[in-house]
Formats: C-alpha cells, sequence, structure tokens
C-alpha cells in the first residue's frame, strides 16, 4: 500500500494499452494489470487523449459528482437515539448518525457526538441554495435549525434544559457521489473497458446501486472479477454505448489542471494561490 504517490498521468504504449503509471516527481510503476477505483470527476482528468476520442471513455463526460457537507456537532450532553444510521425527514439533512452510541471509538455515554450528511446542498441535485458557498457557520445555524425539528424535546434555545451545542467541524465535498438524476444510468461503464490490461471500479461504474459505500463495495469485487477471469483467459463484455455518443466527436475532456486539493475536488478552500495557479494552468476551464 503506498500513501501519498499521487499519478500524475497514464501513459500508454502504441496500442493504447497502459504501459505505465507516471507518479508525481517522475516515478514510474509498472502492472500487469492496472485498475482505477478514482472517482469519476479525477478519472475525467486522467484519461489519455487517445482514450478520450473512444465512445466509452467520451460518455463519462454526462456524469459529473455533486457537491456534498460533512457535519460534525458535539454536544454537552446524551441525545435520545437510536443505535443505527438514520434517514432525515429534514430536507436539508440527508443521514445522520449519534457516533457516541453508534461507533465504539467514539463511546461516551455522558454526551452525544452527531454525523451528518448536509444534503442536496448544489443545484446539480436538486437544492435552490448553493450551501458549499455558504460560511461554516450560516451550515451549523441551518443545522441546528433543523435538528431542533428532528428532537423537538432535546434541542432548542427555549428549552431550559435543552443539549448545547459544544463544538462543530464542516468538512465540504465540493465534488463527491455522481449526480444521480434521470437519464445517467445509460452512461456508467462496466467494469470491462475495451483496454484489455485496465478495469474500473468506483460506485459511479455499472451496477445496482447507486453512488453510495454499497456501489463501491460491488464495484470493486466485480472488477476484482473482471481481472481474475481474465488471467484464466475469460474477457467480459463491455458495457454497450449509447449511439448517440458513438456518433460524437471525441474530445480531451476539459477540467481544472493543476495540483491543488481544489482541482482534485477535495474539501478546500479556494484561495489565490489556488486562482493563480489555476489561471496559469488553464484559463478558459477556470472562467467556465
Amino acid at each position: 500500500m503506498r500513501l501519498g504517490a499521487i499519478v500524475e498521468e497514464i501513459t500508454l504504449d502504441d496500442t493504447s494499452r497502459v504501459k505505465h503509471l507516471r507518479l508525481r516527481g517522475g516515478e514510474i510503476l509498472e502492472a500487469d494489470e492496472y485498475v482505477s477505483a478514482l472517482p469519476v470527476d479525477v478519472f475525467k482528468r486522467l484519461i489519455p487523449e487517445k482514450w478520450s476520442k473512444m465512445p466509452f471513455f467520451h460518455q463519462l463526460e454526462n456524469l459529473e459528482g455533486i457537491p456534498v457537507i460533512n457535519i460534525h456537532l458535539w454536544f454537552d450532553r446524551k441525545l435520545k437515539n437510536i443505535d443505527a444510521l438514520c434517514f432525515s425527514r429534514s430536507p436539508l439533512l440527508s443521514v445522520y448518525a449519534d457516533m457516541s452510541t453508534c461507533c465504539k471509538e467514539y463511546h461516551d455515554s455522558e454526551r452525544s457526538m452527531l454525523e451528518l450528511v448536509f444534503a442536496p446542498c448544489g443545484a446539480i441535485a436538486g437544492s435552490a441554495t448553493n450551501w458549499i458557498a455558504k460560511t461554516d457557520e450560516e451550515i451549523v445555524q441551518a443545522t441546528m435549525k433543523e435538528l431542533e425539528r428532528l428532537f423537538p424535546t432535546e434541542i432548542g434555545e427555549k428549552l431550559p434544559d435543552g443539549a448545547r451545542l459544544r463544538k462543530s467541524r464542516v468538512v465540504k465535498v465540493p465534488r463527491s457521489v455522481y449526480a444521480a438524476i434521470p437519464g445517467r444510468n445509460k452512461f456508467r461503464p462496466s467494469q470491462a473497458t475495451p483496454i484489455p490490461n485496465f478495469t474500473l471500479a468506483g460506485d459511479w461504474t455499472a451496477q445496482k446501486f447507486l453512488g453510495s459505500m454499497e456501489g463501491a463495495v460491488l464495484a470493486g469485487k466485480l472488477a476484482a472479477q473482471v481481472v481474475a477471469e481474465a488471467a484464466t483467459g475469460t474477457f467480459h463484455q463491455v458495457k454497450a454505448v449509447p449511439d448517440f455518443i458513438k456518433e460524437q466527436p471525441g474530445t480531451v475532456p476539459r477540467g481544472l489542471r493543476g495540483s491543488t486539493a481544489v482541482v482534485f475536488g477535495g474539501g478546500a478552500e479556494l484561495k489565490e494561490e489556488h486562482l493563480k495557479e489555476l489561471q496559469e494552468q488553464d484559463p478558459a476551464a477556470l472562467q467556465e
């Protein structure tokens, strides 16, 4: 397991097979088989130009990650809850859990620590408000207001003995799971690809679940099956691409270039030094 080994380029041979991976800093990694489990937005950045003109890879332009916000809240007392992940009735909070109850690493019999998924938080996922652009304080304030509805007898400023927030943490992920909006399923590629020594994994690839941990695990199993059976001479059929994609000219996927966390969809604040690097790398994409 190599940590911090950032792939800079997928290098191809004359037949468009993967020749090696070039890491940032110049190190070369060679293998018999290559499997990508990158998020779709990051993978589109690394698609070699030869591949980008192939319909199988060109169709990925129709898949895009949505923004998601994770919130961590520490309270001064224990909330009444169930030992499970809860799907919320709130239009802002997707799921949440009291980690002090659900997870032994966070166990605390006196005080609760909630982890929540704040979504949808962008237009692509159906939100009227761009919550990614809001401050942490605004996001926490909106979350607490929703929690007052979910825990009406336990959370609220007007409750004399209500739970009080001790501290909070907001983690913004501008590009998370792919947007499962109508019509996207047909663009999800099979784990088997037209490249004999290259296999795809990731919850955005073709399998029965949407973008989720369940989808990620299943896609990983399917990718492992493709690799294992290929070693015995059994090759999986590549999922068909919509006809209209085949008629479109292949183009190099657009997107921000560079090495900052912002480029890779990480939860980082867009600062002046990021803007300067992005402006130098790809002014047109930055403007877009």
